[in-house]
């Protein structure tokens, strides 16, 4: 096997590479539905093109792992442009009928002097394992939780990353999850009282809304167990929230979006939101959900999130399941999602290599 590697980046007033990342978008199917049994998870082309093109807020580049004709793997890469500038995030693609390891080094050795020439000091992968309870596990250093000893995992150990955290991957049956929402709701509404309102639209968020979008969705990256994960605050602001409901709707995607609003101060106090893509009617990707540490403790996550479901299910009666991610460590949040339906799915690592 002759491994070739190549990186591809957006050139200032060019269009993406859209072959080269039609290639990596079938790679990363099959290597979703190798992993996951389906193909849910799986961005198509059009999604990766239009992921890629946004460049505002992360410089992103894609290496691909060919021999000859055939894709044998990629390596995303996003770097953060506003905060997190000594961190790389990264996520491996890999063709399942190939051995991973060699794809894995050959896409690690040609990221390295990328990294190292745009001052990225750490890099965090996110990697996907499938359950297997009779498989030799790694624990990550917050001793909650666990992956499988894959090939994957291996490689990732063999390079010298840390599994620092697992992630949680759940799904939820969203007709029985109804019934459950509707029995929640009364408490989490007694619960809140009337310091708190709730809110909610399907689109951007509203013009009016964004300043305070922006103050809650910089403390997704700080109120949530983020491990020994070298994770700064991210800067957010009105126009970074315009962008992502732009880039979201580029996608062909709907979001989803409620918020608990604290009436006294007119400051919102928690969200949650979904994505539904719109080549899926059957598939929704639960994303963030964030209660502001200063206002826990009134059942604001259980209240966001039934309400949100509700409303997801009156946009979109075809959907069947949600997807959702949470931290093993995270058993609040794991508490209000089980008692909604959530069940697990798989295991998401999250690997720190400090020093690149």
């Amino acid at each position: 096997m002759n491994i070739q590697v190549s990186t591809l980046r957006l050139v200032p007033g060019a269009p993406p590479p859209s072959a080269d990342l039609e290639a990596f978008a079938e790679v990363s199917r099959r290597s979703i539905v190798a992993t996951l049994g389906d193909d849910d998870l799986a961005d198509p082309a059009h999604v990766v093109i239009s992921a890629f093109a946004e460049q505002n807020y992360r410089r992103k580049m894609v290496l691909l792992a060919r021999d000859g004709a055939r894709t044998l793997g990629g390596l995303w890469l996003g770097l953060p442009l506003k905060d997190n500038t000594s961190l790389a995030e990264a996520s491996f693609s890999l063709d399942p009928d190939h051995d991973p390891a060699p794809v894995v080094d050959a896409l690690w050795a040609g990221a390295v002097p990328v990294l190292r020439a745009e001052g990225r000091r750490t890099a965090l992968v996110w990697s996907d394992h499938a359950a297997d309870a009779d498989a030799e596990h790694v624990v990550p250093r917050t001793g909650v939780g666990s992956v499988p000893r894959d090939a994957l995992a291996t490689a990732l150990l063999d390079l010298g990353f840390v599994l620092e955290q697992v992630e949680r991957h759940s799904v939820l049956a969203v007709a029985p999850a109804l019934e459950r929402a509707a029995a929640e709701l009364p408490a989490a509404r007694q619960a809140a009282g009337t310091a708190y309102r709730t809110l909610g639209w399907v689109g951007p968020v509203p013009p009016e809304r964004r300043g305070a979008m922006a103050r809650l969705m910089s403390r997704m990256s700080t109120d949530v167990p983020a491990g020994a994960l070298e994770l700064e605050e991210e800067v957010w602001d009105a126009d970074r929230v315009a962008e992502s409901d732009r880039v979201c709707a580029q996608a062909g995607r709907a979001r989803v979006m409620t918020v608990a609003e604290h009436v006294a101060s007119g400051e919102l106090a928690a969200y949650t939101y979904v994505d539904l893509p719109g080549d899926k009617p059957a598939v929704g990707y639960q994303e963030d959900t964030l209660v502001h540490a200063d206002h826990r403790g009134h059942r604001l996550g259980m209240l966001v999130k039934a309400e949100n479901l509700r409303r997801v299910a009156e946009h979109a009666p075809a959907l069947e399941r949600l997807h959702t991610w949470n931290a093993d460590e995270n058993g609040h949040m794991l508490a209000i999602n089980e008692a909604l339906g959530f069940r697990p799915a798989s295991h998401e690592g999250a690997w720190q290599l400090a020093g690149v």
